[in-house]
């Protein structure tokens, strides 16, 4: 049931293009290689991150114009947990970052609805409010119908140095144009001019954005024609559309890993005019570390999130989840305490991101674990 908001809202030529090729390890022990963080339920709804990507984009767009696009080895599990609820799976012979990705389903769009919108999103992010998540992707879909290149920026709510940034320009209004300091006064942007891209900083320059307040996190969502795209995409990346052009099921996997391994922001919207950023009015958590889990997910009456066969005595805010054993925890605070079949991992919350240490380890000593 569509919400007041896309009451009168044609969405018939708007297709949501899901990037689900994820590997990444950073929720290890759950998240691996071969089953990486997208196909995990985090939350008490049991539903996995793929599977609330999904249900945020259902009244944006129908479900013949869902798509997803993954790798090889996991179209089962994407087939697994979606299959009833998108139209296509897109198939990369391999792994060759977004660039390919978008670029490969953008021909195959221009061949089935060149005057389609594309709306690209990540399969792994936690995103709240599915209303205001509307309100902006529809802010986005105004100004790409004006040819603009339209990436959603996220305020920034500390100085992190593992996102790209984006600083907004002027403002604009719902047909891409400047909004003179007079029409500010009276109506509220759709959205900023992009002045620049920066990608990860040090830890003193991403401090110097946010006391600009000038700087946005870059959250890997875009929406533009498809048509306008292409056309773009064509002259920046000509050998690579080529490539692509060329591509049929017969050599696919002859020609994809000719493609560089490149994401969409070097390869492309970094290198183009024409672009807009709107800021979103949702929270956002791109779920990296156990402590984002617990930031994004349910939380008990003493601020623990918890999955699996646990049991929890004088424990608070902290993370207990079991996909293996029964886990116990007691008189423990802060603490992230997670079980899978074959692997176990114990640490203070505010030692999240050195699991990559232990993957570290595990690459040379053990990588049948990862």
């Amino acid at each position: 049931m569509k919400s007041d908001l896309l009451e009168n809202f044609d969405n018939n030529d708007i297709y949501s293009i899901i990037l689900c090729g994820g590997s990444g390890t950073r929720l290890w022990p759950l998240s691996r290689k071969s089953f990486p963080k997208q196909f995990l339920s985090l939350g008490e709804k049991q539903k996995t991150l793929l599977q609330l990507t999904i249900d945020r984009v259902k009244n944006l767009s129908p479900l013949q114009n869902r798509w997803l696009v993954t790798a090889q080895c996991q179209e089962n599990l994407c087939a697994n947990q979606v299959s009833q609820q998108i139209a296509k799976i897109i198939i990369e012979p391999e792994a060759r970052n977004t660039a390919p990705a978008i670029a490969l389903t953008a021909w195959e769009l221009m061949q089935e609805n060149p005057d389609s919108i594309m709306v690209i999103l990540s399969s792994d992010h936690s995103i709240q409010n599915v209303r205001s998540f509307e309100q902006t992707i529809l802010d986005a879909i105004k100004l790409a119908k004006n040819n603009l290149f339209v990436t959603v920026g996220i305020q920034p709510t500390h100085p992190a140095t593992g996102f790209g940034y984006i600083e907004q320009g002027l403002p604009l209004d719902n047909e891409g144009n400047i909004l003179s300091p007079q029409r500010l006064s009276e109506t509220t942007p759709t959205g900023y001019s992009v002045r620049s891209f920066r990608e990860k900083p040090n830890q003193a320059a991403a401090e110097q954005f946010i006391r600009t307040q000038k700087y946005l996190w870059n959250a890997g969502i875009f929406v533009w024609k498809t048509k306008t795209f292409w056309n773009a995409y064509s002259h920046i990346q000509p050998e690579a559309a080529k490539l692509i052009e060329s591509i049929n099921k017969y050599n696919i996997s002859e020609v994809y890993k000719k493609l560089e391994n490149i994401p969409i922001d070097i390869a492309f919207i970094e290198q183009t005019s024409h672009v807009a950023c709107v800021p979103a009015n949702f929270d956002w958590n791109d779920v990296g570390s156990w402590s984002a889990v617990r930031e994004c997910f349910e939380q008990d009456s003493q601020g623990n999130n918890t999955s699996g066969e646990v049991f929890l005595l004088d424990t608070k805010n902290s993370v207990v989840h079991s996909t293996g054993p029964f886990v116990s925890v007691i008189g423990m605070e802060n603490v992230a305490v997670v079980a899978s079949e074959d692997a176990i991992l114990v640490m203070p919350l505010n030692r999240s991101q050195d699991v990559k240490k232990t993957i570290q380890y595990l690459e040379t000593k053990n990588p049948k674990l990862l």
